[in-house]
């Protein structure tokens, strides 16, 4: 095994250095999201990724949920990096949106992620944040209207949930 390849949840070998929509599995992305906790483990609360998906999902018309269920697919294969150091990371930029697009691609999705998609992922920022922190703080967030987020799940609970709404919305 090479330095840019890694074994998912299902036991898939991928490497990221070749990665393609073939590598793809909802089930790597259901877990693995459910695992990774979202602002680097600073909030009071453990809150997954993947209920944040889930979340943001719901925000968004029918047409566009898919994409706001996996709008951060690509952080299960590559983690989360907090914004602040992305920003400092243009190589991980384009890994990133190289993964994502391979996932777009697995679900037959149009790339790129649309408008709205990253309107409701703000507000649900704009809702973690207020909901997550002791300490509130200007993020830059702007006139953006917060949608309340539920009780932060376990990472099981999360990933029962995506993996519903995923049916839900390809049914």
């Amino acid at each position: 095994m090479n330095t840019t390849t890694m074994q998912t949840f299902s036991g898939k070998l991928i490497d990221l250095a070749k990665f393609t929509h073939l590598d793809v599995r909802l089930t790597d992305i259901s877990h693995a999201l459910s695992m990774i906790n979202r602002f680097t483990g600073h909030s009071t609360s453990p809150y997954s990724v993947a209920q944040h998906s889930v979340h943001v999902s719901r925000l968004l018309p029918d047409d566009l949920a898919l994409w706001g269920l996996l709008h951060d697919a690509s952080e299960a294969y590559l983690g989360d990096v907090a914004t602040p150091l992305k920003s400092l990371l243009p190589c991980y930029q384009e890994i990133e949106e190289r993964v994502q697009r391979a996932v777009a691609r697995a679900f037959g999705m149009r790339w790129p992620i649309p408008e709205p998609v990253k309107l409701a992922d703000r507000a649900a920022l704009a809702a973690e944040k207020a909901a997550l922190f002791s300490v509130q703080h200007d993020w830059g967030l702007g006139e953006c209207m917060p949608a309340r987020i539920g009780v932060p799940l376990p990472w099981y609970e999360a990933k029962s949930e995506f993996e519903s709404r995923f049916k839900e919305i390809v049914k």
